[in-house]
């Protein structure tokens, strides 16, 4: 996957590993922030399997001392509760990546190298030893946690309704969410199904204050996917790498040339 590397200059797109909860004597989130939410949340939470499409973008600091943004597309292909298939292709290169309960694979196609390490049974415990162990986050992996109203709301401090927006043609409900060094706000589908169909996240305590913004361009709730699809076979000559060569590699932290 697009991995992002937590501690660097870099934001990282994991709101649950933010920071320290806030307690419930410190938030202020309206009922309305909270309704909307819960109806998003709950209807991924309760599918077996899904897949999107997201467009993403993530500003950066040039050399020169510009901030810049960069974008990809990424898929995501979820089979509760312990497979993922997910490709990222733009700026930062082609990437994809395959959990199937056991072990993560990520294959650099730019470089032909792969790395495969041992990971927990769950996606919520992979996603945590990813981070703990390897420093690695995987970009929008809020959404796809067994309970997404505990990840996406955790480090919220205040919540409010800004209103019913234009998203792409889609008539959304607009939230914003904050705490002391985080702004993010989440635009879900009006309609009948109330998905999400864009997020900001603003990094008030990072240098110039960069942007992550992932406009969500499709949803799958009922796909039928075949077994393969989440298992990796390393592409001929392929080279194997570390873990820890790879995390460095593939990571946000330094512009990367063709």
């Amino acid at each position: 996957w697009n991995v992002m590397r937590r501690g660097s200059w870099v934001p990282v797109f994991l709101l649950s590993i933010a920071g320290v909860s806030a307690s419930s004597e410190e938030r202020a989130i309206e009922p309305k922030v909270e309704e909307e939410l819960r109806e998003m949340t709950d209807v991924l939470t309760k599918c077996s399997a899904f897949a999107f499409k997201a467009e993403v973008s993530l500003d950066e600091f040039h050399e020169t001392g510009l901030k810049v943004q960069k974008s990809a597309q990424r898929s995501m292909a979820v089979r509760r509760a312990n497979h993922i298939a997910t490709s990222v292709d733009g700026d930062w290169g082609d990437r994809s990546a395959w959990y199937d309960g056991k072990t993560v694979s990520v294959l650099d196609q730019r470089h032909n190298t792969y790395s495969v390490l041992e990971t927990p049974e769950s996606i919520d415990t992979a996603l945590d030893f990813l981070a703990d162990e390897y420093d690695i986050v995987l970009p929008l992996a809020d959404f796809i946690r067994t309970d997404v109203y505990e990840s996406l709301t955790s480090a919220a401090e205040l919540g409010t309704y800004v209103g019913l927006h234009d998203v792409d043609g889609i008539l959304c409900h607009h939230l914003a969410l904050a705490n002391d060094f985080l702004e993010w706000q989440i635009w879900i589908d009006a309609g009948e199904r109330p998905l999400p169909r864009k997020m900001i996240i603003n990094y008030k305590d990072e240098p110039g204050e960069p942007q992550f913004t992932a406009r969500f361009l499709s949803w799958n709730l009922s796909p039928d996917f075949p077994d393969e699809l989440f298992q990796f076979v390393p592409p001929e000559n392929a080279r194997e790498m570390e873990a820890e060569s790879m995390a460095s590699r593939i990571s946000l932290i330094k512009e990367e040339k063709p």
